[in-house]
């Protein structure tokens, strides 16, 4: 089985658990990764040539814009964008991308945002100050027959459709590329929140005369394996050059007059003050990192581990799955156990050293329905007591071995809850 942990930073760090040190088990990657070895190296490098870009004379200044401006090249390519028609736009993480996005919108014709059920809260709550509609799921797969038929009756009236490219709840991924011809076919644009799905599968942008173009694509380096803060807005130059930046400071500007103001060409448009230059150079280094490993690879051994953790966590006395799906996800699996809080289960495993999540994941909507739960009995609860699950997620580091401690963690706590 493949065994990238010697890529990745930090993987040989201790943490004190129950039964003292013992290497940390990170299953929190749908939160973040930690970075490869070839980021922090690369970051390190660059550091001692660290300048001000885009303004400046010297050679640092020089050499950091052409590396700064290389990046977008290499992140570009990794998704197969056209830069003859996109532009590149780094932005602080994906939450700040599809906010950018939400400003844009203003100049998209139509009234009609559509988004869907499977959203993370950065891909719903931005969209609210538009008309807007909620497509629906059938136990937590999109209802596609549901986007068509809202489409269809709006055809020429949807500025977007807005969908994420893998749940953070269950890991499942939904047609893109289906759906991308079929906002395209009823005049709508597309944009995929890819923060889940472009550290596990290949993506392809496309251009705009491919039907399957996706128009909009935003993801964040702490999901890939670079964690600097920074993430990554792509989409069509010209919609990036219509009126005022969505937020105007140093490097924006061409001229100013007292009367008028020339605004620069996208990207520097939306790139105001000194950007993140190290968190953009990371996430390219990331990107060629992966490339270098191989997506054959990695795809099948996240399939491996997919597998085995359904069959071993399976077999667990009262263990309830909400993922449904082995075969069209990423490695994102959750989970409750009768009977015991969602994050006492969390808690209990940090003193075994093993990170994973509990809560709703900022994607409520989904958690509560995949839970059968009713909102309105939320009001009376504290924060201790709302209802979430537990989830585990895999980077491309993860081991069988991780699982096996998993499950065997997740046995005695179970025994030790029922003893008590």
């Amino acid at each position: 089985m493949l065994n990238l942990s010697k890529l990745v930073y930090g993987i040989e760090k201790k943490v004190m658990t129950k039964n003292g040190l013992h290497q940390y088990i990170n299953l929190d990657n749908a939160a973040s990764t930690p970075p490869f070895i070839s980021v922090m190296k690369r970051i390190i490098e660059e550091s001692a040539w660290y300048s001000s870009i885009h303004r400046g004379t010297g050679y640092k200044s020089q050499y950091m814009t052409e590396q700064y401006e290389h990046a977008r090249q290499v992140i570009a390519n990794f998704v197969n964008a056209d830069l003859d028609e996109d532009v590149v736009i780094f932005t602080k993480n994906s939450t700040d991308s599809l906010n950018k996005l939400s400003y844009y919108l203003e100049y998209l014709p139509g009234e009609l945002v559509i988004y869907t059920r499977l959203e993370h809260h950065s891909n719903e709550l931005p969209w609210q100050k538009y008309k807007n509609h909620c497509v629906g799921v059938k136990d937590g797969v999109l209802d596609i027959g549901e986007l068509e038929t809202v489409l269809k009756a709006n055809r020429g009236k949807v500025k977007l459709v807005a969908i994420t490219g893998a749940s953070n709840v269950t890991g499942y991924i939904p047609p893109i590329y289906t759906i991308a011809e079929l906002a395209h076919e009823y005049g709508a644009k597309i944009a995929v929140d890819g923060a889940q799905l472009i550290p596990h599968k290949p993506f392809n942008k496309s251009n705009s005369n491919d039907p399957k173009n996706i128009d909009f694509l935003i993801f964040s380096g702490h999901k890939i394996y670079a964690p600097f803060g920074a993430g990554v807005l792509i989409g069509p130059r010209q919609v990036f050059t219509q009126g005022p930046p969505s937020q105007p400071g140093g490097g924006t500007v061409k001229g100013l007059t007292p009367e008028t103001i020339i605004w620069m060409d996208p990207p520097d448009k939306e790139e105001a003050g000194s950007p993140n230059v190290l968190g953009a150079l990371a996430i390219a280094e990331a990107c060629e990192t992966i490339n270098s490993i191989g997506w054959k690879e990695l795809v099948d051994h996240e399939t491996s581990l997919i597998n085995y953790a359904y069959e071993k966590i399976s077999q667990i006395p009262g263990i309830i799955l909400y993922s449904k799906s082995r075969t069209n996800q990423v490695g994102v699996i959750s989970f409750n156990i009768q009977d015991i809080p969602h994050n006492k289960i969390a808690q209990a495993l940090a003193e075994y050293g093993i990170g994973v999540r509990s809560g709703c994941f900022c994607a409520r909507r989904l958690v509560l329905e995949l839970m059968k739960v009713d909102i309105k009995t939320l009001g009376g609860l504290d924060k201790e007591n709302l209802p979430g699950m537990v989830r585990i997620s895999f980077g491309c580091y993860n081991k069988k071995s991780d699982i096996d401690l998993l499950c065997k963690a997740l046995l005695e706590i179970i025994n030790s809850t029922i003893k008590h």
